[in-house]
């Protein structure tokens, strides 16, 4: 049926999408150099205190295939994974709220509304621009089933800055203050229209009219600049948050005073512009 062919494409991007993004930095790295040691290391320490003290992991979290399993300590707030249809060959994806202020030391909930997310950190080690604060290890929650849920424990103070790695360029993207408006994520964004509109490059990635098609069958701009993974110098360069998820985090609504002074954003509070869809299927199905 066109709606099981609809999904079916949906969950093909969400896999490479999500390999793009938890597998890409990995691959890049013959050998980490000592900042990411050091950074391991007290990853690893973190955890080795969370199983002692009977908490959450400060790289897994605490994941659950369903409420049948009991958390380790009580969330303070929930966030739900959903998936909302929409006039569109691709729904929308939301983590509502959308922004959330919470204080340190706060456990929150990711209630999986819906399946296939994770719950992932802007974090260099998976190839980003740092999007949370100094010295928190890359986590990640793992894909769950519908009625799962994820709990992650933010002890230190600022900005997070998540995505859903298999939806990401679909907008599934929101931002947590912890405590206060500080760290990387608390800046503003790179202004990619002022770096001449420049767009990072994934296969499945689209873009409004009077893009190029890729060999892929999907449409694209022209990638403009310098940069992109791979760039000069066989460095790979970090990426900002890709298509949807840049539109999201760049909206008025979740930025970090407001979201202290609102405690809670919704989905709906953001402007119309920022859910656009940036992809379009072409030549889908092939027959």
């Amino acid at each position: 049926s066109p709606s099981a062919g609809r999904r079916s494409v949906l969950r093909a991007l969400g896999a490479g999408a999500a390999l793009t993004a938890l597998g890409g930095a990995s691959e890049a790295r013959s050998a980490d150099p000592p900042a990411e040691r050091a950074v391991s290391k007290r990853a690893a320490e973190a955890r080795e205190r969370a199983r002692q003290d009977e908490n959450v992991d400060p790289v897994w979290g605490f994941p659950a295939l369903s409420d049948e399993t009991q958390p380790p300590v009580r969330p303070q707030h929930e966030v739900e994974l959903q998936i909302r249809p929409r006039d569109a060959p691709v729904p929308e994806f939301v983590f509502d709220p959308t922004g959330l202020y919470i204080e340190s030391g706060d456990t929150v909930r990711f209630s999986y509304a819906s399946p296939h997310h994770t719950v992932t950190a802007y974090h260099p080690e998976f190839g980003y621009l740092p999007r949370v604060p100094e010295g928190v290890p890359p986590f990640s929650a793992p894909a769950l089933p519908h009625g799962g849920y994820w709990l992650y424990t933010f002890d230190q103070p600022g900005v997070y800055d998540l995505h859903c790695a298999p939806h990401e360029i679909f907008g599934h993207a929101m931002r947590i203050v912890v405590a206060s408006p500080s760290g990387p994520g608390a800046d503003p964004l790179p202004d990619l229209c002022a770096q001449g509109g420049a767009t990072t490059g994934t296969a499945a990635t689209t873009v409004p009219e009077g893009g190029e098609t890729t060999a892929e069958g999907a449409t694209t701009t022209d990638e403009g600049g310098e940069g992109g993974e791979g760039g000069e110098g066989g460095e790979e360069e970090l990426s900002p948050p890709r298509l949807g998820a840049y539109a999201v985090l760049t909206d008025d609504a979740l930025d970090p005073g407001n979201i202290v002074e609102q405690k809670r954003v919704r989905w709906e509070d953001l402007a119309p512009e920022s859910k656009q869809l940036f992809v379009r299927f072409e030549g889908f199905p092939p027959c």
